[in-house]
């Protein structure tokens, strides 16, 4: 989504220096938006990586009530990013959608709304400012019946490599990304398939 794209390299600026920018999705505008609800079997889905275990959020179309409910319940040590002192690149793109972000020490939750009053959850995305190779994270999407749609690129989204999986049923849409520089950092979002997004495949 091309407007979180502006409002999280501004974020990510600001936390801190080495921190790389994440962003995960250029749908265009808030109305290419999928927030259909995800099927309940894809509501266990674990990506089990030995020292890291990610349990998405994956209940979009749901509000930061849900989300708050989530992290008291799978990460509780994980703390509210205040961001109140930042200048956003582009206050008008900001306002159209609404967004919460929890950090522990390398790593980051963020959790994207359509509306502005926090509901509609349309994006999540778990960043971890740290090298990793990305196959096994691949490998456990895949061991889950995701399928790897192949590299995926956007104009204004800066990670050296970005590949796009969908669930068997073609309801999650998710992407891996790598960057090396500033020591290196990759990231995992989650959210409804976005058809846009098979226009942005690498041929």
């Amino acid at each position: 989504m091309k407007y979180l794209s502006n409002f999280r390299m501004a974020m990510a600026a600001a936390l801190c220096c080495w921190m790389t920018t994440t962003v995960f999705t250029a749908c265009g505008n808030k109305d290419n938006i999928a927030t259909g609800k995800v099927p309940a079997d894809s509501a266990v889905l674990v990506i089990n990586l030995d020292s890291i275990v990610i349990k998405p959020y994956l209940a979009f179309g749901s509000s930061i009530d849900g989300v708050e409910n989530y992290l008291k319940e799978t990460y509780t040590d994980f703390a509210e990013w205040e961001t109140t002192d930042l200048e956003p690149f582009d206050q008008e793109e900001v306002d159209r959608y609404y967004s919460k972000e929890y950090t522990k020490g390398n790593r980051k939750l963020g959790f994207y709304f359509a509306n502005i009053d926090g509901t509609s959850l349309s994006l999540v995305s778990y960043d971890f400012f740290f090298p990793m190779p990305l196959e096994p994270v691949m490998a456990e999407l895949e061991r889950h019946g995701f399928v790897n749609k192949g590299e995926i690129r956007f104009d204004d989204f800066n990670a050296d490599i970005t590949y796009m999986f969908l669930s068997a049923d073609e309801a999650i849409e998710v992407q891996v990304s790598s960057w090396k520089k500033d020591g290196g950092s990759w990231a995992i979002s989650f959210q409804p398939f976005d058809q846009n997004d098979l226009n942005h495949l690498v041929k």
